[in-house]
């Protein structure tokens, strides 16, 4: 009754839902117009992460920005040649627009021994005359502990260290920096390097705008030359294909509308939703073209088509949506507006199936040119009655569960939580390379702090020694590349002061407030101690190793800071901290979104067929797939991190679809016949459209393979290999528990 007037509906109002359709979806395809793109992954994490709280405490007392590490790699030239290099470009990098300051070689100020206080401070490479080559080389072995971050030993290799402002966009400015960095590589003898957490979002940013302009008319075009394939009709095509774009428009206007911004996350929506979107096309349409072929008129089998096929299209997209629904419950505001806006997406392509579609149908009084059993689906009906002796028959057919656990065995153990950025980008990019390059001369690239707070201000050598046998035990760690404080000036003051490592003298200088060498000298110091002068901060510098985990460096700090000195409390924070504790966070998000997914599927299979039976043997081969995809993520090497955390529900989400169709084929077919040739009928009635799906779908996911960001590539291979095994283990396992336990149609009408 529902279905006869809904098209009765569409029928007698066809201009009056086009002109709504219409206005609604220029006034959200207008606000697409506003989205914002921000592919900063830090804005991904929990905002409750106690790893992100410390992390905002230690900015507070420390403003610690953006950073840009820049290296040059001179082949030849004399030291003064490379100072004066470092000087034009401190200044070209201190004209560019966000950046907050440059620090190198020729901006550090030294003490020395001279005016009224018998000490003052002044720049380490004079700015207003040149030394002699040895000159310099003696005043640099001199202050060598001030310096060691800023020249390498054997003075080739020289560092800037470029401090971005809060709000700078730091897309802009890292194009700029790279694009500077690409001229100075131009030059003979000369190489550059580049690593920043900036970076990682720059390359993000750049990589998506690509896949977007790229990947997505390649989708668009592949699935509709299949779709021309089956039907032989460009009013099919454009039909199903305009359902994908006005649901497309509509669920980005939403996310417009809510302020949520464009990450690399949310531009996989397309990509998904076209091949999701199609497939309940492509079934009303085929069924459409039966009953045309059975010589109803367009009305009568658009009625026919609706009545039949509109109760399963409405579950699929249901199941489908909660598979990404549930993400709606994560921290990680990425994962989380993913799974919400997808969800949006699929239950907006099945309101267009039913709207949209009907409207580009009605009226078709052409005949339709369809062939109801092609060659290929010949040929696909003989293989599946082969299939289904095998699978109901065949004492062979218990055999797959062997190499499946000895597989997933295999896999599981093998799948790791990747949390460094760094490693989501290509190896192949210069950013990483740079990275590595970086790493391996200056001891690694992940940094993190670690606050020591004193009861009381920190002005007397004892506080200062404890400060020193704190900083030993840090360096003495084999994880740790370096350690960077206040010490080595303090030392190198007491020296000039009183001959003596920590005079009083020096650490009244250093922890006095007053600006004795300079506003310049004075921010150092303040870098490095807190206004009040009960703070002093390390930096760390922990070696790029693979399986290093940084927590568990930052955990023994911690723990000998607690038991040695108790008068001393500790603070360890940073950038490398933070995506460290996400891993945690990530294994909860899969873990909880799964329980979140299978258990609304199950509830809503086994309402529909009015069966718990039905509704486990429905999921059985879906638990079975995703173990499998589990497993392959281990064998391909793929690890879990911001992007492929989501393959999981995808996955579910779309291949409990071919679950739901074979077992209400079955039931179905079941009313009148036995259970072995009702199962024969369903595997030829519904395997050739669950093999075209999977053929669409797969290929549509197929094309994030060609990505140039690693992480949304391996989604693609992963949801393309877990389409082609969820339908086969749908098939497969339901065939094999309906044949040994049966299921009762009758009260599955």
């Amino acid at each position: 009754m529902f279905t006869t007037s809904l098209i009765n509906f569409l029928i007698k109002n066809k201009k009056s839902v086009w002109s709504a359709i219409l206005i609604l979806t220029i006034f959200f395809a207008y606000q697409c117009t506003k989205i914002q793109v921000d592919n900063d992954s830090f804005k991904a994490i929990p905002p409750n992460l106690q790893a992100k709280l410390d992390y905002e405490e230690l900015k507070e007392e420390f403003p610690a920005p953006y950073t840009v590490l820049f290296l040059a790699e001179f082949q030849q030239g004399t030291l003064n040649e490379k100072v004066d290099s470092l000087r034009s470009w401190s200044e070209w990098f201190t004209s560019l627009q966000g950046v907050a300051s440059v620090s190198g070689l020729n901006t550090i100020q030294i003490p020395v021994r001279r005016g009224l206080f018998g000490m003052s401070g002044e720049f380490l490479i004079p700015l207003d005359k040149t030394l002699e080559e040895q000159q310099l080389r003696e005043r640099i072995a001199e202050n060598k502990d001030l310096i060691e971050l800023f020249i390498s030993e054997d003075e080739s290799i020289f560092v800037l260290i470029l401090g971005m402002e809060e709000n700078v966009d730091r897309t802009i400015l890292m194009d700029q920096v790279l694009n500077f960095s690409q001229q100075l590589d131009s030059q003979p003898h000369l190489n550059t390097y580049i690593t920043s957490e900036a970076g990682v979002s720059y390359f993000i940013d750049r990589s998506m705008r690509r896949d977007f302009t790229i990947l997505l008319p390649i989708c668009f075009l592949i699935i509709a030359l299949l779709l021309y394939r089956i039907f032989r009709r460009v009013r099919y095509v454009t039909a199903a294909l305009s359902v994908n774009i006005v649901a497309l428009i509509w669920t980005f206007g939403i996310l417009s509308l809510s302020g949520v911004t464009f990450s690399i996350i949310t531009a996989i929506i397309p990509v998904i939703l076209f091949p999701i979107g199609v497939a309940n096309a492509i079934h009303l349409l085929r069924t459409f073209s039966i009953h045309k072929t059975q010589g109803m008129d367009t009305d009568e089998a658009l009625i026919s088509t609706y009545k039949e096929l509109l109760t399963p299209c409405l579950l699929t997209s249901l199941t489908t949506s909660v598979g990404f629904f549930s993400f709606a419950i994560s921290d990680i505001s990425w994962t989380r507006h993913f799974g919400i806006f997808t969800g949006i997406a699929v239950l907006f392509a099945f309101l267009f199936n039913t709207t949209i579609l009907p409207l580009f149908l009605i009226g078709d009084t052409r005949p339709v040119a369809y062939k109801t059993q092609s060659a290929e689906e010949s040929a696909l009906k003989r293989f599946w009655l082969v299939f289904g002796n095998f699978s109901f028959s065949s004492r062979w057919r218990y055999a797959i569960i062997v190499p499946y656990l000895i597989f997933l065995i295999f896999g599981i153990v093998r799948v790791n939580v990747e949390t460094n950025p760094m490693n989501m980008l290509p190896e192949s990019s210069f950013l990483r390379q740079s990275d590595a390059f970086i790493a391996n001369r200056f001891g690694g690239t992940r940094f993190f702090s670690v606050v020591l707070t004193s009861p009381d201000k920190i002005d007397n050598k004892e506080r200062w020694v404890e400060v020193q046998e704190i900083k030993e035990y840090i360096a003495q760690q084999p994880e740790v590349g370096n350690v960077i404080s206040v010490l080595p000036l303090l030392n190198k003051m007491s020296m000039l002061t009183s001959k003596e490592p920590l005079s009083n003298a020096a650490i009244t200088l250093v922890s006095g407030s007053g600006s004795l060498f300079g506003s310049n000298y004075q921010n150092l110091i303040n870098t490095w101690l807190s206004e009040d002068r009960t703070k002093t901060r390390f930096n760390i510098t922990v070696r790029n190793t693979p399986g290093l985990q940084p927590l568990a460096v930052a955990e023994d700090i911690e723990n000998f800071v607690t038991e040695n000195f108790q008068q001393w409390d500790v603070l360890v924070s940073g950038a490398t901290i933070l995506n460290e504790s996400m891993a945690a966070v990530l294994i909860d998000t899969q873990i909880a979104s799964l329980f979140f997914t299978f258990i609304p599927i199950l509830l809503c299979v086994t309402l529909l067929f009015r069966s718990l039976r039905a509704g486990l043997f429905a999921i059985f081969p879906i638990v079975l797939s995703t173990g499998f995809v589990y497993a392959l993520m281990g064998a391909m090497g793929v690890n879990i991190n911001l992007v492929t955390v989501v393959t999981m529900n995808t996955c579910i989400g779309i291949g409990i679809d071919y679950s739901i169709h074979f077992l209400s084929g079955f039931l179905f077919q079941r009313k009148d016949k036995e259970r072995e040739e009702a199962l024969i009928a369903t595997l030829k009635r519904k395997g050739t459209p669950i093999a075209f799906n999977t053929m669409i779908v797969g290929l549509g996911f197929l094309i994030l393979s060609f990505s140039s960001f690693p992480p949304v590539r391996d989604f693609g291979v992963l949801v393309f290999a877990s389409m082609f095994i969820s339908a086969l283990f749908s098939i497969l396992f339901i065939t094999i528990l309906i044949s040994v336990f049966g299921i009762n149609y009758r009260t599955n009408k």
